[in-house]
């Protein structure tokens, strides 16, 4: 049997961080850890080193764009996803150019996201 999937769940909301938790390990996943800013998800990241990294933009102290930058530059092969109630394609196409693997909208749809992070491991 292999383990689940790991991921690091980064938002400065902890209702969501809560929610997210709960709809990843129905989805087959495993929170390794969480993060309510960019500065504790790039401390998270370079301790834990999770499959995946599902991560706000809208955060205090440093932002999702900044920290997905950050854990790029110490591991060029990590895997982040966006998640952010910003729903600009400017934004979307910025975060993508970054480096992220892809982008989820809030309020999150938990098919999706399961979708979404599945592919983002493929």
């Amino acid at each position: 049997m292999t383990s689940p999937p790991t991921v690091l769940l980064c938002d400065d909301s902890r209702a969501l961080r809560m929610l997210a938790s709960r709809q990843l390990v129905e989805a087959g996943f495993q929170v390794v850890a969480e993060a309510g800013n960019g500065i504790q998800a790039v401390e998270q990241y370079r301790a834990r080193r999770p499959d995946l990294v599902l991560m706000d933009l809208v955060m205090p102290e440093c932002d999702g764009k900044l920290a997905l930058g950050r854990i790029l530059a110490l591991d060029p092969s990590a895997r982040v996803v966006v998640l952010s109630s910003l729903g600009a394609e400017a934004d979307i196409q910025e975060c993508l150019r970054l480096g992220a693997k892809s982008y989820l909208q809030k309020p999150i749809d938990p098919e999706v996201m399961a979708r979404v992070l599945h592919d983002a491991l493929a």
